[in-house]
């Protein structure tokens, strides 16, 4: 098996390799210098049929969005004869403000009905598919490269991790609000900020770390007493929800019922600032409570997993 992606999201393809017996390559990983998107898609198309034909895996899963490396993917898994799969992002969809694939439906819809599976993140997303006449999966972040870790001893001030990048379905300007009326938890917020950010109006007890590599992002999830993630679009299930699950911290999501779904013992929010707040004071008041929440909630999401690998795999004949 190998997994492919255009840069979106490179470490769901390398943990889901890990998984499934598999290789995954990334080509212009978030992070590093990117140059334009035409130039980025080019070079990645000339990458994708280059690591196929030498590779000749028996299946193809490709990351979609974007939609052309969903199409460069069928073409070239042909050539080869293998199996061909999608892992498809609700931004694939035309979701999370993603305008470009949502100019490219047609072709999305065309490349999903020619996958033998489509991986997907919520049953929302599987009924679309469905309706499609295609086959759909749901499947979540896989636990490859998390352990589940003992919290940090309690702090007089706690510290919440709110994980983003500053993207159009976070509704990060709330976070930045509600930290403000709980100057007592200090929260850390990733992702390279926005232009325009007015940073001296982000109050004292926030912290900006920026774009974090793979492994100081996980050095911050394990220094946190809580993870927080955000999302304004309903039918996504947030990554660094499942990552927080499998390294064993307490959760705060937004109150969708495909997150309460997920993440049955999460603290849920509205996308409001009263509401962020009172789940920050939260952390800070009654941290105990939340940590007796871990272990359950990671009992939950491994039975899931399994069940979801297995589904996974028999999809792709590899069962």
């Amino acid at each position: 098996m190998l997994l492919l992606a255009w840069g979106a999201v490179a470490g769901r393809s390398r943990e889901l390799a890990v998984e499934l017996g598999g290789s995954a390559t990334s080509f212009f990983p978030p992070g590093g210098p990117r140059p334009p998107v035409p130039v980025r898609w080019a070079l990645s198309a000339a990458g994708t049929v280059a690591r196929v034909l030498w590779q000749r895996p028996d299946v193809l899963v490709v990351t979609n969005p974007p939609a052309p490396a969903a199409l460069v993917g069928w073409v070239t898994s042909r050539l080869v004869g293998a199996r061909f799969a999608l892992d498809s992002h609700p931004g694939s969809f035309g979701a999370q403000g993603d305008r470009v694939a949502a100019r490219l439906q047609r072709l999305n819809r065309w490349v999903t009905k020619r996958a033998v599976v489509t991986m997907v993140a919520s049953e929302h997303w599987r009924s679309v598919v469905g309706s499609w006449g295609a086959t759909a999966v749901v499947v979540h972040e896989a636990p490859s490269v998390w352990e589940c870790r003992p919290a940090p001893e309690r702090r007089d001030r706690p510290q919440v991790l709110y994980v983003g990048r500053f993207a159009r379905d976070e509704p990060w300007h709330v976070v930045l609000e509600a930290a403000g009326a709980v100057p007592g938890v200090d929260v850390v917020v990733t992702g390279d900020p926005p232009p325009g950010l007015d940073r001296s109006a982000v109050p004292p007890n926030v912290r900006l770390a920026g774009f974090l590599d793979p492994e100081r992002y996980r050095a911050a999830v394990y220094e946190a007493d809580c993870v927080m993630a955000l999302t304004t679009e309903p039918g996504s299930i947030v990554r660094a929800g499942c990552e927080a699950v499998w390294a064993g911290r307490p959760l705060i999501v937004s109150d969708w019922p495909e997150g309460r779904s997920a993440f049955p013992y999460a603290l849920h929010v509205h996308n409001d600032a009263a509401s962020v707040a009172g789940a920050l004071a939260r952390a800070a008041d009654d941290l105990s409570d939340l940590r007796e929440r871990v272990e359950p909630a990671y009992a939950v999401h491994a039975a899931r997993w399994r069940a979801q690998r297995q589904t996974l795999l028999e999809a792709l004949g590899l069962s």
